[in-house]
């Protein structure tokens, strides 16, 4: 049997499932021009046993057999660790209370030139290094063989990632492990490693911590932090060259605009995200230091959510309401109209040129659909107060 090929980008969301079933190593995750890793066979090495295609996502689906969508908007009653949480910390919860019963908990962390990989982590001070969001797509290395590793000793594992990572561990997997949870988020996409290296190398120098939500000013308008030796950046995060990219559909992944793994497909086992609908969903909740939407699709779900809830202030909420607010949770959101544009002018201009002529803060379709969002649900907290 021929070894997978990736004919098609929007095909292969990089979730790293055929690197790590190959049993001889065949296979390889290589960066194409736009940074993003897609698998390459050895056929000098290959065996022909045809595991890199059965274990694929887009070969192999996964079935939800059921979804519970248990919703809440709540936050972690802890100040401190809301404050370093890019919402309202409920991860951190969960990660510390599967370190507690001896698991290990694996997340996307930075490594010494700020690139994102996924790593696992067995006590609370190792934990700071998976905390906090991350837009740039996270190497997955062999990660899901550690966490097999892990599960055959029948301790807990907590796997957090973007659904199609999720996607790739469990079939990787093959089979259900009572003691494997996973957690994804609401996803836009994931950008583009290599744009995001540029970024750091064109504009930044000796950096030594980046923070991509800072809560400074507020969880309402996060800030783009990087603080160097003698420089700090704080930036609105929607006012920066980086994230108007972003939004704007220029750097994403292709097989995020064709997501198969949005709506009715969420395979985790607890959905993450910000509770952008907070002056309908919980008004009286809000205090700008940061809410989480969380959804519960399973039993497994519930029981570590159980163990976690004395430590939460909550609400409970409809799942209904975190779709409209968090539109993501069911749409992928399509290329830009000027990608082609932008990634030819990547091979030959400087990359600062290239952020003056695409990347301009300028309000993208993106945000400008999320500003009007927000004065629509702030007009509805105003009218609800008054009567």
């Amino acid at each position: 049997m021929e070894p997978i090929k990736i004919t098609d980008n929007k095909k292969c969301s990089g979730c790293s499932a055929c690197y790590n079933k190959c049993p001889v190593e065949a296979i390889e995750m290589l960066p194409d021009k736009e940074g993003f890793l897609y698998p390459e066979a050895d056929k000098g090495k290959c065996i022909g046993c045809g595991l890199c295609v059965d274990v694929c996502p887009y070969y192999k689906k996964n079935i939800v057999e059921e979804d519970k969508q248990l919703c809440f908007a709540a936050f972690n009653k802890s100040e401190k660790e809301r404050e370093i949480s890019s919402s309202g910390g409920i991860f951190v919860l969960l990660a510390k209370e599967i370190i507690k019963n001896n698991g290990v908990v694996f997340g996307a962390a930075y490594d010494r030139n700020f690139m994102v990989y996924h790593t696992g982590v067995e006590n609370c001070k190792d934990l700071l290094n998976i905390l906090g969001s991350k837009y740039v797509q996270s190497k997955v290395g062999d990660s899901y063989k550690k966490v097999e590793v892990i599960l055959k000793q029948n301790r807990e594992v907590l796997f957090a990632g973007t659904t199609c990572q999720i996607g790739g561990l469990r079939s990787y997997l093959g089979k259900v492990y009572p003691k494997l949870y996973c957690i994804d988020f609401i996803c836009l996409g994931v950008p583009s490693p290599q744009v995001w290296e540029k970024y750091l190398k064109t504009f930044f120098d000796d950096i030594k911590t980046v923070n991509f939500k800072d809560k400074t000013r507020g969880w309402h308008r996060f800030s783009l932090d990087i603080k160097g030796k003698n420089t700090h950046f704080n930036r609105d995060g929607r006012n920066t060259y980086y994230f108007t990219g972003y939004f704007n559909g220029l750097y994403s992944r292709p097989s995020c605009s064709e997501c198969i793994f949005k709506e009715g497909n969420r395979i985790s086992d607890i959905t993450l995200a910000d509770c952008w609908g907070y002056p309908v969903i919980a008004p009286e909740l809000d205090d700008n230091k940061g809410l989480s939407s969380i959804v519960i699709h399973s039993a497994k779900g519930i029981k570590l959510f159980e163990a976690i809830k004395k430590d939460l202030v909550l609400k409970k909420s409809e799942i209904n309401l975190i779709k409209k607010y968090n539109e993501n949770y069911c749409k992928s959101a399509p290329l830009g109209n000027r990608r082609e544009e932008f990634w030819s002018d990547m091979d030959r201009l400087p990359y600062k040129n290239v952020c003056k002529k695409y990347c301009e803060p300028i309000k993208s379709d993106i945000i400008s659909r999320i500003e009007r969002k927000m004065v629509e649900v702030l007009k509805i907290y105003k009218n609800k107060r008054h009567l």
